[in-house]
């Protein structure tokens, strides 16, 4: 009996293996047209209703999502960054970000917006300035403000107390060989205040920056776009298409230098930040890789660079970051010829970048009034943007996100509206609770 039903099980084992083939799900299906989908995937589907004016909106230009979901878009004709929620609504909190100036109390017309894990919101007005704004200290508040402080040397011993905002500060507290022993802090309102409002981050006409920039003067540059890693917390991207004589197109990055100390009315002690250049990532060229007249910059949960340009040659980049010596040494990651997203015929005017959770790549064309999606090796995956296959819905998209459930959000100027597609084989969720 035992022997007999060993020999079943045998041959039920050698059944299963000569048709475990059948129920392998493949991974991606090849239609005629060359098109490749996911498994089970169909058309990205209009979600209703529309965003636009019925919510505050005039001209949107940017957008972006932060890890708590808020949604914030940078509204250029209302100088101000709008921030709603999943259902569209816009939640209190967030006063400081509308009509947004300077130092010098001009108005600021942001053109682009990114927000890292540390819920720092950064945005840009097409100059060397980068400005920066913190939602968890607006949302906690800020008690105290370190004014002093006595620095101990890790090798010898010294000390030296000096008082916050000098140079001689500023160089002791980004010196790892130096660190805190004691600190003098305040309560005063009026520098708190100055805080909790959104202040310069970056100056590029900074005597320091000026000094670290050695590819030229930061103050030729004019930033067009801007990335915050969501993994890193020392480092955010721009794009400059300042151009010049010298086709000085380049990317660059900013790293945080610390500025001050915070203790926030929970107890939690933080530092505050500026920007201070760090180095020309990647600069003018023709081939895979460079950069030419660059429009729109993201980065993945990797560190590759995804960027668009207007300059002529190949209007979609990927750069991938290769680690060694002080700086990374990025090298192209899609290739001519053999990746479909590197190839000019697929794009008219490209605008705008965003990459999701995948590595899928998300497409703003302006001059053709739609999305095209590639998937994480430049491959064509599908379009969005459309009423059905002939019809399009909008007329001059500008910008692009992805959420964290694969919703596409696109900002459209001159319709003054959000349009928020869905893959129509995503779960149906409930994305208007309020409607």
């Amino acid at each position: 009996m035992m022997l007999f039903l060993r020999s079943i099980c045998f041959l039920i084992f050698i059944f299963l293996c000569s048709c475990m083939d059948r129920f392998v799900i493949p991974e991606n299906i090849q239609n005629s047209e060359s098109e490749i989908f996911g498994a089970g995937d169909t058309t990205y589907l209009l979600i209703q209703p529309i965003w636009n004016s019925s919510r505050g909106i005039e001209k949107p230009v940017e957008i972006s999502i932060a890890q708590d979901g808020r949604i914030f878009v940078a509204d250029e004709s209302q100088f101000s960054i709008l921030v709603f929620d999943q259902s569209g609504s816009q939640p209190e909190g967030f006063q400081d970000l509308r009509n947004l100036v300077d130092n010098n109390n001009i108005d600021i017309a942001p053109i682009d917006v990114d927000i890292d894990k540390k819920m720092n919101v950064f945005y840009i007005d097409g100059s060397q300035r980068i400005f920066v704004w913190n939602q968890y200290w607006n949302e906690v508040g800020i008690s105290k403000v370190i004014t002093s402080a006595t620095f101990i040397h890790s090798q010898t011993g010294a000390d030296t107390t000096v008082s916050a905002g000098t140079d001689v500060w500023l160089s002791l507290l980004n010196d790892s060989d130096w660190g805190i022993i004691d600190r003098e802090m305040t309560t005063d309102q009026a520098l708190i205040d100055s805080l909790m409002k959104p202040r310069l981050f970056y100056d590029g006409t900074d005597e320091m920056n000026v000094y670290l920039d050695t590819y030229y003067q930061s103050d030729s540059s004019r930033f067009t776009a801007l990335t915050a890693p969501s993994d890193e917390e020392n480092m955010v991207f721009v794009t400059d298409n300042y151009g010049g004589y010298n086709n000085q197109y380049r990317i660059v990055q900013i790293d945080f230098f610390r500025s001050l100390l915070l203790e926030l009315s929970g107890g939690d002690i933080v530092w505050a930040y500026t920007g201070r250049y760090g180095s020309t990532v990647k600069g003018y060229g023709t081939g895979a890789g460079t950069v030419n007249k660059p429009s729109s910059i993201d980065v993945d949960y990797q560190g590759n660079l995804y960027y668009t340009q207007e300059g002529d040659y190949f209007p979609i980049h990927m750069i991938s970051p290769n680690l060694g010596g002080d700086f990374a040494v990025y090298t192209s990651g899609f290739q001519p010829e053999a990746d479909d997203i590197m190839n000019p015929t697929w794009f008219l005017h490209p605008v705008d970048i965003a990459v999701d959770n995948n590595r899928n790549s998300y497409i703003v064309d302006q001059q053709n009034s739609d999305i095209t999606v590639f998937n994480f090796n430049g491959s064509f995956f599908k379009k969005a943007g459309y009423i059905n296959e002939t019809e399009k819905v909008m007329s001059n998209p500008v910008a692009v996100t992805v959420d964290s459930k694969g919703v596409v959000y696109i900002c459209d100027s001159e319709d003054g509206a959000i349009y928020r597609y869905k893959l129509s084989n995503s779960l149906d969720e409930d994305l208007n609770p309020e409607e």
